[in-house]
């Protein structure tokens, strides 16, 4: 089919050309012939090769213009309206005889048989039946005759007939799927050749060409193999994996032993093994010079030769120290290598350290997350900042805690609104905050909210218009070790809306309410070897706790009182505490408070009651009833 068709042709030349006998239905075979199409169709799109699509394509144009040919021609010429009369009369007579055939040929649900028609009327129908290819029919019309004792040399020619249809009809679908086969070999389709095989197989196992077309598809297939390993051999030089490479070459080898291919790709191999060894060496040199280096902080010396070694030869080895390096903070120099703290937060990552030389900064700072400020002492390096303009250190960004060490923070100036800000506020962050002085605040000292947490350790939180320290929040939470909360105008520390705790070696001195406040805390709160004296309410005020534990504490000199337990708290313990020289009473617990463990408390000399269990306590009038202080005010962006 590579010529080409310009001139039309006629449905004769159409059904030659595509090897159809005159009896052959397209129908039967069109599904065929349009999947050649689009095979044909598909070559045209993916052969690079000029002259090879060519006669793709002409041969497309030919087969797409015999199959219109055949689709649009009719078998039949065209019946004048006359003809279409008389066929309306023959379908007429028909239709009535068929009603009388039916009830003559049909009883009690059973055909009559074949043999009730006449001797030619049942050979018109076996011509029929073999005409459409339907040698089963054929088949039982004979077997029928037969017992009619219908003439045996009619029977002979009839059956020689049926085996010369039924052979032509293997031989077309052979010669169909030998086409197929050699179309899709040269095509390289090399499986649908082989499936294409399996087909003729079935039909024809020893047709001559079967063998040579096998032969064909398994050197292809090898020919494919090689070509792959070579190529996958190439792509493993060229990343640098050798020993895949080698794995390849060993295969190859196995399969085409004196391929021309092996001798260049082992040249190959052997350079590129060579060249990764000495890249492997020099890295080995750079990673043990960077280790030389560390000593715990940041260098950039040492960052810039592991990031060397890597570019060279990267392993494992090199990415976990590197790793590790690199997490090493900076060291940021106020005021010697930056003016203004700000200026140093500006350009630091997570780790990096900010060094405070001894003097007053006059800053509000908003923290990173994973930062450190670190001061001289905390006398001598002292953040401040106006109390009506803002906080002096803001944190709410959420992640790694952030350190404040050795610093004093205040406030400057007098401030008595109805909001004001806490010197610092811990909103959704975590702080760490050491060896640091919070001072002269206009609201809290601390402010802990919405899911904040805060650890404090060896600080001091004093003289603030509110409270020293205030928890708020079903998520705040604080940790407090040798804190002292002294001097504070409201409570030394302040849980509320939520919040919880751990105090522990702290105290809470000379504070205008209670040492520790708590009303309905959303957590435990424990509270350990911690003193509480001279306040001017309670040493500790505690209502609607979910858990509670006193253990070990010091409670003196209260005006009113020393431990007050209110409004059904669950699970309190007091253990060994002693509660002395307070006002009014040293212990009072409100009935309904769930008290799991009472043991080894002192509880004496205080003015009126020692230890009040199961109390019950009048309700507060508006004067009397001690009020929650307010929030810090919202954080400015």
């Amino acid at each position: 089919m590579s010529e080409t068709i310009d001139a039309p042709i006629t449905q004769k030349e159409a059904r030659l050309r595509l090897g159809l006998g005159k009896r052959d239905c397209l129908a039967d075979y069109l599904p065929s012939w349009l999947d050649a199409e689009e095979r044909l169709a598909k070559l045209v799109v993916e052969t690079d090769d000029l002259l090879t699509r060519a006669k793709y394509e002409a041969d497309l144009k030919s087969l797409r213009q015999i199959i219109e040919v055949l689709r649009n021609t009719p078998s039949h010429p065209k019946r004048s309206y006359g003809m279409w009369v008389w066929a309306a009369l023959v379908a007429v007579m028909f239709g009535a005889g068929l009603i009388g055939y039916l009830k003559w040929v049909v009883q009690e649900g059973k055909e009559m048989p074949t043999g009730h028609l006449s001797f030619d009327d049942q050979k018109a129908q076996f011509t029929k039946v073999l005409e459409i290819r339907r040698w089963s029919e054929a088949e039982e019309i004979l077997t029928s005759l037969s017992e009619q004792d219908a003439p045996e040399d009619w029977i002979s020619e009839a059956r020689a007939q049926i085996s010369q249809g039924q052979a032509e009809e293997q031989g077309q679908q052979v010669g169909f799927l030998i086409g197929n086969a050699q179309a899709a070999l040269e095509a390289g389709r090399l499986t649908d050749a082989r499936q294409f095989c399996d087909q003729i197989e079935r039909i024809q196992p020893d047709h001559p060409k079967l063998a040579k077309l096998r032969s064909l598809i398994d050197e292809g297939l090898l020919q494919v193999r090689r070509m792959l390993i070579i190529q996958t051999t190439q792509n493993s030089i060229e990343v640098g994996n050798w020993q895949l490479a080698e794995k390849n070459l060993a295969e190859l080898i196995k399969l085409h032993p004196d391929h021309a291919e092996i001798a260049r790709l082992r040249s190959r191999i052997d350079e590129m093994r060579a060249t990764v060894e000495e890249d492997r060496a020099k890295a080995n040199e750079l990673l043990t010079k960077a280790r030389q280096l560390d000593n715990g902080t940041y260098s950039a010396e040492a960052l810039s030769i592991l990031e060397e070694a890597m570019r060279i030869a990267p392993n494992d080895e090199l990415r976990s120290f590197y790793k590790k390096v690199s997490a090493y903070g900076r060291a940021l120099k106020v005021p010697s290598e930056y003016k203004t703290i700000a200026e140093a937060i500006q350009v630091t990552r997570e780790n990096d350290r900010i060094l405070l030389a001894k003097g007053t900064y006059q800053e509000s700072l908003t923290i990173p997350a994973g930062i450190e400020i670190i001061g001289e002492s905390r006398k001598s390096t002292i953040i401040e900042y106006e109390g009506a303009k803002g906080s002096v250190i803001t944190l709410n960004q959420p992640g790694k805690k952030s350190r404040i060490a050795s610093l004093t923070l205040r406030h400057r100036g007098l401030v008595n609104e109805n909001e004001r800000y806490p010197v610092v506020a811990v909103s959704g962050a975590r702080l760490q905050l050491e060896d640091s002085n919070v001072s002269s605040a206009s609201g809290h000292g601390i402010a802990v909210i919405n899911g904040g947490t805060a650890e404090l350790a060896q600080c001091e939180i004093s003289q603030s218009g509110w409270d020293g320290i205030v928890v708020q929040g079903g998520k705040s939470s604080i940790l407090l070790a040798n804190v002292t909360c002294r001097d504070n105008l409201h409570n030394g520390l302040d849980f509320w809306e939520g919040g919880s705790g751990r105090i522990e070696d702290s105290q809470f001195l000379k504070n205008g309410r209670s040492g520790i406040y708590a009303i309905e805390p959303a957590g435990k709160i424990e509270i350990i070897s911690t003193r509480s004296e001279h306040n001017r309410q309670l040493g500790f005020y505690l209502l609607s706790a979910p858990s509670l534990s006193v253990t070990k504490c010091e409670v003196h000199h209260n005006l009113l009182g020393g431990i007050l337990i209110e409004d059904s708290t669950k699970q309190t313990n007091l253990l060994g505490n002693k509660v002395t020289e307070n006002g009014e009473v040293g212990i009072a617990i409100e009935r309904g408070v769930q008290l799991m463990r009472f043991e080894g408390n002192v509880v004496e000399q205080n003015k009126g009651k020692q230890v009040w269990k199961d109390a019950i306590f009048p309700e507060p009038t508006e004067t009397e009833s001690i009020s929650v202080p307010p929030p810090p005010p919202a954080l400015q962006e």
